[in-house]
């Protein structure tokens, strides 16, 4: 049995690849169909018109067996959505800073003041003592 394991190892380390090309991109088409929904409006009708025929050359590639298929339309969806999501990364960062110079909360919720601001790495060391009630009577 141990003879036969390794004369199929190639065969079974060749079935793992192709399992886990398939998974990759099976994952990356769902999460793109996700994030698609999720911006709406945020990503240019042209960019999400390509990048849902990206998600379908997928799922297309998906159907056949052809692992290097698979990878190729998997490697063209993800760097379109990647090379959009820094678009929108950008579009972001740069509105974000247009918004910071209006007043406002500042992140993670404190307020903004004039003064120093206190370092959240400031810790106090504190001793406690556990009474029980019980036992003091």
């Amino acid at each position: 049995m141990q003879k036969e394991a390794e004369l199929h190892a190639a065969d079974d380390a060749k079935a793992k690849e192709s399992i886990e090309v398939r998974n990759n991109a099976d994952n990356l088409a769902y999460q793109c169909e996700k994030q698609l929904k999720d911006l709406g409006e945020k990503i240019p009708a042209d960019q999400k018109t390509d990048i849902e025929a990206k998600i379908a050359a997928v799922r297309e590639a998906l159907k056949g067996n052809d692992t290097a298929a698979i990878q190729t339309a998997y490697t063209d969806l993800q760097n379109k959505f990647q090379g959009v999501s820094e678009e929108l990364y950008k579009q972001a960062a740069a509105s974000g800073q247009a918004a910071g110079a209006a007043p406002g909360p500042e992140p993670h919720g404190q307020p903004q003041s004039g003064g120093a601001k206190k370092d959240q790495g400031d810790v106090v060391d504190a001793e406690f003592e556990v009474v029980d009630e019980d036992k003091k009577k």
